[in-house]
């Protein structure tokens, strides 16, 4: 297996509140991962850090070349027509 992403030493706070301190881990080839945690916990920033859409506070994140990785937020707006494939195709 080959990583497709890693992180190492991640930190990112809004304010005071730390979302999270130190974070490591890596993603490989024909893995799957979920994210659970209460809200304002750092999921959702977690995973647009890792999309290369929000820069984190502190750490090293490294990607796979061939890997791409893109966020779908969860109050996207979508066509009342289009199909999920459509609207996945159209984000992506």
């Amino acid at each position: 297996m080959s990583i497709l992403v890693s992180v190492q030493g991640l930190t990112k706070s809004y304010g005071l509140l730390p979302l999270f301190q130190e974070l490591s881990l890596g993603f490989n080839t024909n893995e799957k991962v979920g994210l659970i945690g209460p809200n304002g916990s750092g999921k959702s920033t977690l995973l647009k850090i890792l999309a290369g859409m929000e820069e984190p506070d502190d750490g090293v994140l490294s990607r796979n070349r061939q890997c791409e990785i893109t966020y779908l937020a969860q109050t996207e707006a979508f066509s009342d027509t289009a199909t999920v494939q459509e609207c996945l195709e159209e984000k992506i």
